[in-house]
């Protein structure tokens, strides 16, 4: 079957499509993306799909800004009616964002099925809009639409195939890492957090004298890599990560933006965090991810307007190894495994129930 995945506009939306196309292996799988960077980066590195950009931007509520996302909302309207004839698209999958709207809507027109995947604990504008013309919706433990209860299944989150298991010293040879270092992992989602690379460069030179390694996604703004160093702590600013699971085994705990994808694959690494969720993300749901997190015993949340305590805080981490071997403990009673498979099986028993 042809398979259409709508999952452009982050890594959050791209990497659990992504994922979940890796098992569906007897079918035809093509993505719809952004022209975002961070969608040109998942696009390259997984040749073996089929990517097509749209034009469709972010919703934003002044007025012009309104007025322009309507448009765009229409001619991938337009698009997506004609795109899903031509291409004889059989069902549709979809991730989020502002780029699955239009395609959802299409699918309804054209009478093609659909599946919905979220991966917040509040689910965003897209898919509370799209559920309406859904056909099944996966959504998180303990998360529910009031007016939705039919076709709801509850799975977690899919993560890709170069997750495997490999040791810390393993994984710190091949990125050429430090052996004996306590490492720290700054993550400020796929396109980076300009306001935690601006903290760790004004505060790194704290942890000095622990023997420490700090290495920070910065995001597109550093094209090159930067390094320095203050006694025994260095910081490393990369602009970009291409192997994220040796990032994450390599390293002792991570701090991070609450994005649903980066803590789903800190759990799968049986990661401790440090979670500064975005303030501003759509209807608070990184703070919703962050607290949810939290409530398992797996990470510690401050908010960005308590930033000032966010250093004292890495140092107990660095100071105390209970708190991380007691996060640790926790990781391994909430693993899930296999959920990528699981929405697969879900995917192919709605397809052979439609075939019915």
């Amino acid at each position: 079957m042809n398979i259409l995945l709508t999952s452009g506009g982050s890594g959050g939306h791209m990497a659990p499509a992504i994922a979940v196309a890796e098992r569906l292996t007897n079918h035809r799988c093509t993505f719809i993306i952004s022209h975002r960077k961070v969608d040109e980066v998942f696009a390259q590195k997984y040749s073996q799909f089929t990517f097509v950009k749209v034009s469709a931007i972010p919703l934003k509520l002044s007025p012009f800004a309104f007025s322009k996302f309507l448009i765009s909302q229409w001619a991938s309207l337009r698009f997506a009616l004609r795109f899903l004839k031509e291409r004889k698209i059989d069902l549709v999958l979809s991730f989020g964002s502002f780029t699955s709207v239009a395609f959802i809507l299409a699918a309804k027109i054209r009478k093609i099925p659909s599946i919905l995947h979220e991966s917040n604990f509040i689910p965003g504008k897209a898919i509370r809009f799209s559920a309406r013309f859904a056909n099944k919706i996966l959504l998180p433990q303990d998360v529910s639409f009031k007016h939705q209860k039919k076709n709801v299944e509850h799975v977690g989150f899919p993560i890709r195939r170069e997750f495997v298991e490999i040791s810390k010293s393993d994984a710190r040879a091949q990125l050429g890492w430090p052996p004996s270092k306590k490492i720290i992992l700054l993550v400020g989602g796929s396109c980076g957090a300009v306001v935690l690379n601006k903290w760790i460069q004004q505060n790194y030179m704290r942890f000095a004298y622990h023997n420490v390694a700090i290495y920070c996604i910065a995001g597109p703004e550093f094209v090159n890599e930067r390094e320095v160093t203050f006694e025994d702590c260095t910081l490393h600013m990369l602009p970009f990560c291409k192997d994220m699971n040796l990032a994450l085994r390599a390293c002792d705990f991570v701090i991070s933006r609450a994005g649903a994808g980066t803590i789903a694959e800190c759990q799968f690494c049986k990661k401790p965090m440090i979670l500064v969720p975005q303030p501003h993300a759509a209807d608070h749901h990184q703070l919703a991810n962050a607290r949810k997190a939290e409530q398992q015993g797996v990470a510690v949340v401050v908010e960005q307007n308590n930033l000032h305590l966010l250093a004292d805080y890495v140092m107990t981490m660095i100071s105390n190894p209970l708190i991380l071997a007691t996060m640790q403990h926790n990781l391994e009673k909430i693993f899930v495994p296999n959920v990528a498979e699981q929405i697969a099986n879900i995917v192919e028993n709605f397809i052979q129930n439609q075939r019915k």
